[in-house]
């Protein structure tokens, strides 16, 4: 299938579960290499760790008379550098859906301990129906480690996609990635990797750009928020890049145009193909249930069944009854006092009823949101003034605190809204809050103390929030 400084890549069949694979068979060169074969297996070993939409799955790897291959997830498809060379830079919308795709399966890897340290157009796979995919977590970088980068065409094909401290002390964490994903973005939005007025040298003989000039130097319609998320992840030090995948995610996520619905729309697959879609994919209103309700609409009028079609249609205003959840219209992110989003990808996530998926504030350098500002919130919609008289949270993160207001209009739901005289509650694995009674259309879950997170920074996580009517 294809040949590089690795190894080549096979179409196979796995006989025993009847599928095609792709494996990889790395060069006799390398596989002579005892430290080499360590590196590279314990990297696959990781690798395979990895489920996820955007990742390329590992599903074996393995040593046989001396030849060392992996054998991974077989995807028809074109790499990243591929289109570049033919088509160059890529509108800025579809340039900015690559990169969510790929940030979403970073952000997953490091979340699994798995960083990629060779990211980089060749390593992102794009399908013919515009699936992303990234491929070789680990494994290129497991094959060099220890090695001098000596040849020309192995020191042009990483160095650019390389963060500076990488290059001046070896040392990577997940924010090398994510500079490696701003040169991607730089590239797509441009065609010309990250240009500098005065490039220095380094330990490698090759120059980092200290000060890289903006992509809209170069192609003057770039939108702003683009090419200042490519700028923040090219920054110099770690510490000013974005700290996470999910941050920069975030902040990308705006630029991304909405999915394109096109008849006809294929029924849900039963399989497990469901699960693997990405989520920019899944995120629109399931317009294939139009059928069938047009199906039952004319149906029950066909038959003379049209109070049966209007018990079916949704009132305006219901009442809901006893110990029943109001029912929540949308979550949307609340940052007026930083730079207006906060995560707005995930907001959804908690309200979907699903606890396993959850919305997060960006990570902050301590607990009072690093300083920068009062609070960040969650506004919940309820489509219509209901009366509230409770609140059910859960979060997979304990600790935070957070208030709660009222009001009809989103921008300015600043009515305190209390519970046995208080107003400032600490999340637990599951708060349930009896509220004094009130009435609003929206309601602001706001974020004024952080939680220390796994990663290292602090954050607050909404797995699932639900408010109830009063009861009787």
């Amino acid at each position: 299938v294809a040949s590089g400084a690795m190894g080549t890549v096979w179409r196979a069949r796995d006989e025993v579960l009847g599928r095609a694979v792709a494996v990889k068979v790395l060069h006799d060169r390398l596989a002579r290499d005892p430290a080499v074969l360590e590196r590279f297996r314990a990297e696959a070993v990781s690798a395979a760790r990895l489920s996820h939409s955007a990742v390329i799955r590992v599903f074996d790897t393995g040593i046989d008379d001396g030849v060392c291959f992996i054998v991974m997830e077989l995807r028809q498809a074109s790499t990243l550098r591929e289109i570049l060379t033919e088509k160059g830079p890529l509108h800025p919308g579809e340039a900015a859906r690559i990169v969510l795709a790929v940030l979403q399966g970073l952000a997953h890897a490091h979340r699994e301990g798995v960083i990629h340290r060779d990211l980089k157009p060749d390593n992102v796979l794009v399908d013919a129906d515009g699936t992303v995919k990234v491929t070789d977590f680990g494994i290129a970088s497991a094959v060099s480690a220890g090695r001098d980068l000596t040849t020309a065409a192995e020191l042009l094909d990483r160095v650019a996609y390389v963060a500076p401290e990488e290059l001046a002390e070896g040392d990577v964490d997940e924010r090398a990635d994510i500079y490696a994903a701003g040169v991607i973005l730089y590239e797509l939005l441009t065609g010309q990797l990250p240009v500098a007025a005065d490039p220095q040298p380094t330990p490698s003989g090759q120059p980092v750009h200290l000060d890289v000039a903006p992509p809209g130097a170069l192609r003057g319609w770039i939108p702003e928020v683009l090419a200042g998320v490519a700028m923040r992840a090219l920054a110099h030090e770690p510490e000013d890049r974005f700290q996470t995948a999910e941050d920069m995610a975030a902040a990308l996520s705006p630029a991304v145009p909405p999915p394109t619905v096109t008849a006809p729309v294929a029924l849900p697959r039963d399989d497990d193909e469901r699960d693997m879609e990405p989520l920019a994919e899944r995120s629109f209103f399931r317009t294939w249930m139009a059928g069938p309700l047009v199906l039952l609409a004319a149906a029950a009028i066909a038959t003379g069944g049209f109070l049966v079609f209007q018990q079916v249609q949704q009132p305006e205003d219901p009442a809901p009854a006893e110990g029943r959840l109001l029912e929540i219209a949308s979550a949307t992110d609340h940052d007026p006092l930083g730079d207006g989003q906060e995560n707005p990808m995930t907001a959804a996530s908690a309200v979907d009823g699903d606890t396993e998926t959850s919305w997060s504030t960006e990570g902050y350098s301590n607990a009072e949101l690093g300083g920068l500002k009062e609070g960040v919130g969650l506004v919940l919609d309820l489509g219509a003034t209901r009366d509230i008289a409770g609140i059910d949270l859960q979060t997979p993160l304990p600790g935070w605190e957070f208030e709660l207001y009222g009001g009809e209009d989103p921008e300015a739901a600043d009515e305190p809204i209390s519970s046995d005289g208080a107003t400032s509650f600490v999340a637990e694995s599951e708060t349930a809050l009896e509220l004094e009674p009130s009435r609003y259309r929206y309601v602001l879950v706001w974020v004024t103390e952080l939680a220390a997170a796994p990663d290292g920074r602090f954050r607050a996580q909404v797995a699932e929030v639900n408010l109830l009517p009063p009861s009787g």
